[in-house]
């Protein structure tokens, strides 16, 4: 924020300080075992007088000293330059922290240089004993400079007590200062073989050949093993955060784990492979190889040293973008763009249409082109975004440093956050957004009824607002069910409910695809209606139709038909997956197809290291517990309405209903009286987090806790818990004593159980459901369709509550003049 911005693109993404700071610590670390090396090899040459060999190490000298003098001094002023254009803000809290530390590694090097410089020039002019004593004052100086800089490199991933005290020797001596001083050592011995490898193979001597590549294979080979089993220690000092994500908590640690071991065991077979087996015939082409093993070793280290400090350049005071931790609630308020000291000067008055991508290509510079490349080899930003539309991308943003805590979270106001996505959406990755479009509901044939003549009144509803369903041929998360509930009424003026002697069947309006379109309702004595369970699509004749009509009729022992009711049954696969997870609808405007769910299932295996992606078929039942499947699922792992509501609640906090709810849920699930008057969903279940943080606190699972602690960071102590699918929102809440609404907020107070949600319960007299008369959930009348309107329409001829506006004769006969039901209804 404070500095300006190195704009690259394809070398972007910490490119250049991965190659540059890669190839300059593996020579630095050979500058330090190599020194040693150097040494105790002159030493030997001495003790068994031995020409050829004091021959090798003089030439090896020569090397030595082009390498790390020229190629290592050159490449340590190259990370300078390179972390001071890429990390300003990380650069200038080292420089100023450990200025003293910094000020006594320049004197250590520069006692290397002048020790080595000696060493190299003075071979013929000065006695053995001196100019080993050289060879001992360079390795000293070498390691000393290695100790001075592992306390600040240390500092970075673990700043320990510095963090509260800023103490100079708190940063230096952190809490992983000593386990990584001999981790580095034992590197450093390591290199020293390696890089022996080299120029032991132009040895004209045999047997001095053989001889020394055996003493480099012995320190590569002990080295290697030792510096494997410090490693431990070093993992084992993490503190718990950066052990947490180092063991297990990133999958890109885990890549990284996979790259260190095989170069691990590939260095061992090369330095086994040369002592013991072919020590004179080693080529100088071969050695080369083995030292990229090497290379690839203390790569992979690197990186994962690295991962493990993410998403941070100094832990938990710095980001990886350069923005320090304690500015970021600052510029989430004013926003990144008039924080930034160099912003654009067309950016600073505000983003508007003209300018809202130049401000997501800015931001992007700012928040994001440290560790990501446009078109690059390093963290390609469109490979990992070609999923997301924009909305999606910014529900991405919103949940950044959350629930994967990789990243740094996004800086900046609203607006600022949808200019960098649809900047990446579109600018980079040319995925516009799409709409679901929700069909008309189309005409139907009206069921019979004569109120004069008529004996019975059959009436219907259908137990959820709207059943969505998502399934493919290969993932499972709801398949296709919906339930229809019925109840018959014997006209009188006393009417009666009737159960004996009569048969209930459903058929499905002809074309709705499906598994059981005809078929029996069933008596439930428990709750005092006919119930069946059925499994429409949302398709007809291969056209997307969320309203398919269900026709039940009442027939006596004879068969006689009693009474026919038509109701809407509302069902809809049309869930906005494809937003996150890319693809594109299924077929006719709806379904989640294959690719969606791929990346569905690749989603889930990298965040929580599951093998998904590879199983023939999946159903999220089977290992998540959910009532509407009736599966028990596994005890250990929270409910499928807690996961669920809980992982996305991350991304799509903040958000109004319309961008939350049904940005998942189908476009036309709200189709009832409230919808018209302007109520969301939020209105009764509650905002997108509470809804989350309620259905995981009600959850025993232990995961749930710990995503509960995401969700709602500032604690949930007021949030009353609830099951899934049989604690909702009471209608009474608002509506007290039935009467007018007196809150438009249900949210936090739910029935007890499944018996007293409104699509089961019962009237005053514990006999005429709620839904018979007020109709099915999320579509009370009157509606805002002909489909949804079908039962009082056909029994009153208009959309209203049964029985309200006088038309108490639907099963009274007579009109009444006392509620009886319950309180508060409408007669007249």
């Amino acid at each position: 924020m404070e500095y300006p911005i190195w704009q690259l693109t394809t070398l972007g993404g910490g490119f250049w300080i991965a190659l540059i700071a890669t190839l300059h610590v593996y020579v630095a670390h050979f500058a330090v075992g190599g020194g040693l090396f150097l040494v105790l090899s002159e030493r030997a040459a001495y003790r068994t007088n031995n020409i050829d060999l004091l021959n090798y190490t003089r030439k090896h000298s020569r090397f030595f000293l082009l390498l790390t003098m020229a190629f290592g001094a050159v490449s340590g002023v190259a990370i300078w330059f390179t972390i001071a254009l890429l990390a300003p803000e990380a650069t200038i809290t080292l420089i100023h922290q450990f200025v003293f530390g910094w000020a006594a590694e320049w004197v250590c090097f520069l006692g290397e240089i002048v020790a080595l410089l000696i060493y190299y020039y003075t071979w013929d002019t000065m006695d053995r004993r001196d100019h080993m004593t050289v060879g001992w004052l360079y390795f000293l100086f070498g390691w000393l400079s290695l100790f001075l800089i592992n306390g600040i490199i240390g500092f970075m991933l673990t700043p320990g007590d510095w963090i509260r005290t800023k103490d100079f020797w708190d940063g230096f001596f952190n809490p992983t200062f000593w386990p990584q001083l001999v981790f580095r050592t034992l590197f450093s011995a390591a290199c020293a073989g390696l890089f022996g490898f080299v120029t032991a193979t132009r040895i004209a001597d045999d047997a001095t050949r053989v001889r020394a590549v055996r003493a480099c294979a012995l320190w590569t080979v002990l080295g290697v093993l030792a510096t494997i089993a410090s490693g431990w220690w070093y993992v084992a000092a993490l503190p718990d955060a950066q052990h947490q994500l180092f063991a297990g908590g990133s999958h890109r640690v885990a890549g990284f784990l996979q790259w260190f071991w095989l170069f691990g065991i590939l260095t061992l077979i090369g330095g086994l492979g040369f002592g013991l087996k072919m020590p004179k015939n080693v080529s100088f082409p071969l050695a080369l190889v083995v030292l990229a093993a090497g290379l690839g070793l203390f790569g992979s280290f690197e990186f994962l040293r690295e991962a493990a400090r993410k998403p941070y350049l100094i832990w938990d005071y710095t980001y990886s973008n350069s923005i320090q931790k304690a500015m970021i609630p600052v510029i989430d308020q004013n926003g990144a763009l008039a924080s930034a000291k160099w912003t654009p000067p067309g950016l600073r008055d505000g983003i508007t249409d003209e300018n809202r991508m130049e401000a997501g290509r800015f931001l992007f510079q700012l928040e994001c082109a440290a560790c990501h490349s446009i078109g690059g080899p390093m963290n390609e930003i469109g490979k990992r975004t070609k999923m997301y539309d924009a909305d999606g991308l910014e529900a991405l943003l919103t949940g950044l440093g959350k629930l994967n805590r990789y990243m740094p979270p996004f800086a900046g106001d609203d607006a600022e956050k949808h200019a960098l996505a649809v900047y990446i959406a579109e600018g980079l990755n040319g995925r516009k957004a799409t709409t679901a479009d929700v069909p008309e509901p189309g005409v139907f044939d009206p069921a019979p009824f004569n109120a004069e003549s008529d004996e019975y009144a059959l009436v219907a509803w259908a137990a959820s607002g709207m059943q969505f369903y998502a399934a493919s041929g290969k993932w499972t998360l709801l398949p296709p069910q919906a339930v229809i509930r019925a109840q018959l009424v014997k006209r009188d003026s006393l009417p009666e409910l009737v159960n004996a002697g009569v048969t209930l069947s459903y058929e499905l309006e002809p074309g709705t695809e499906g598994d059981s379109p005809t078929g029996k309702l069933a008596w439930r004595e428990d709750a005092g209606r006919f119930e069946a369970r059925l499994a429409p699509q949302a398709c007809q004749a291969g056209e997307f139709q969320p309203l398919p009509m269900v026709t039940v009729t009442a027939r006596d022992d004879q068969d006689t038909v009693l009474a026919t009711a038509r109701v809407a049954l509302p069902v809809s696969n049309q869930l906005a997956c494809r937003s996150c997870h890319g693809g594109e609808w299924a077929r006719a405007g709806s379904g989640v197809s294959d690719a969606t769910v791929a990346e569905i299932l690749a989603t889930h295996d990298r965040m929580n290291r599951t093998d998904l992606a590879s199983r023939a078929s999946v159903a999220c039942a089977d290992c998540h517990a959910d009532a509407a499947q009736d599966a028990a699922g596994l005890p250990q792992l929270p409910s499928l309405s807690a996961a669920i509501h809980g992982a996305h609640a991350v991304y799509l906090a903040g958000r109004d209903a319309d961008r939350s709810c049904l940005a998942c849920h189908p476009k036309n699930t709200l189709r009832g009286r409230h919808d018209e008057a302007g109520l969301t969903c939020v209105n009764c279940h509650g905002s997108m987090t509470g809804v989350a943080s309620a259905l995981l606190k009600g959850d025993g699972a232990p995961g749930s806790a710990a995503l509960l602690a995401v969700v709602a960071p500032s604690g949930a102590d007021k949030v009353a818990p609830r099951q899934p699918w049989t604690m909702e929102p009471d209608c009474l809440t608002c509506h007290e004593e039935f009467g007018a609404p007196g809150s438009d907020d249900a949210s936090g107070r739910w029935t007890k159980d499944a018996a007293g949600l409104f699509s089961s319960r019962r009237d005053d007299l514990g006999a005429v459901a709620c839904a018979a008369c007020h109709g099915s959930p999320h579509a009370v009348h009157p509606a805002a369709n002909d489909r949804d309107n079908a039962l009082p329409m056909q029994l009153m001829g208009e959309a209203a509550t049964l029985g309200a506006n006088g038309h108490c004769p639907v099963c009274h006969v007579d009109a009444m003049d006392d509620p009886a039901h319950h309180a508060g209804m409408g007669l007249n």
